[in-house]
């Protein structure tokens, strides 16, 4: 019995380990990017040595693709169960995209890594979103609801490829661009501006401009 409580407490300070390498390297990779970023600097801010960070992820680049990873992973795991569970499509859209915008205001650190990404050629980046849309079956999974959506007379007979990727665009680039958007557009209260951006999104998105 006591080894086993030996064992248990050794599991537990190893995974909380690892979260602390895991949170000091995102922070690392958003200021500094991959190729800027040191393994020394992320073992002392986790607090850990280097070798522990070497046994949890194995490398540098592992640990990298660990970020986008789990972040994807964030994000996936909700749209598919918003999707499973959601008969109304007004419903399940306003679901999604509040969550873009308290993940975006949780989260902000993915956004340079985010940024970093596609302006390398986003490769790790869309093997990652690629692997978590295949794994979840995400891509027929949204064709579907949309399909649904038409054949109940919820929303009108748009291509639903166009429409999930626009959707996505609408709620994610304002949160990539804000810093520039907000002085454009003399935007001076932010988080005001963010906390009316979901439904303004999904009412443009599923009413348009238009007055009928």
């Amino acid at each position: 019995m006591e080894q086993q409580k030996i064992q248990q407490t050794e599991k537990i300070l190893e995974k909380e380990s690892a979260q602390k390498i895991f949170e000091a390297a995102r922070d690392e990779f958003a200021r500094y990017g991959l190729e800027g970023s040191r393994v020394d600097r992320i073992a002392v801010s986790a607090g850990v040595n280097k070798a522990m960070l070497y046994y949890h992820f194995r490398s540098k680049e592992n640990l990298y693709q660990e970020v986008i990873r789990e972040h994807l992973t964030h994000i996936g795991a909700f749209v598919e169960q918003v999707v499973i569970e959601s008969d109304s499509i007004e419903e399940a859209l306003r679901k999604i995209a509040t969550f873009y915008q308290r993940a975006f205001d949780q989260r902000q650190k993915f956004i340079p890594i985010f940024l970093r990404e596609l302006a390398s050629g986003g490769e790790r980046l869309r093997s990652a979103f690629t692997s978590e849309i295949m794994q979840r079956g995400l891509s027929q999974r949204l064709r579907n609801f949309i399909e649904k959506g038409k054949s109940t007379g919820q929303i009108s007979d748009r291509d639903s490829t166009h429409a999930i990727i626009s959707f996505i665009g609408m709620n994610i680039f304002y949160y990539m661009a804000a810093p520039i958007l907000n002085s454009v557009w003399e935007i001076k209260d932010e988080q005001e501006f963010r906390d009316k951006r979901a439904k303004e999104v999904v009412d443009l998105f599923l009413y348009g401009l238009i007055a009928r």
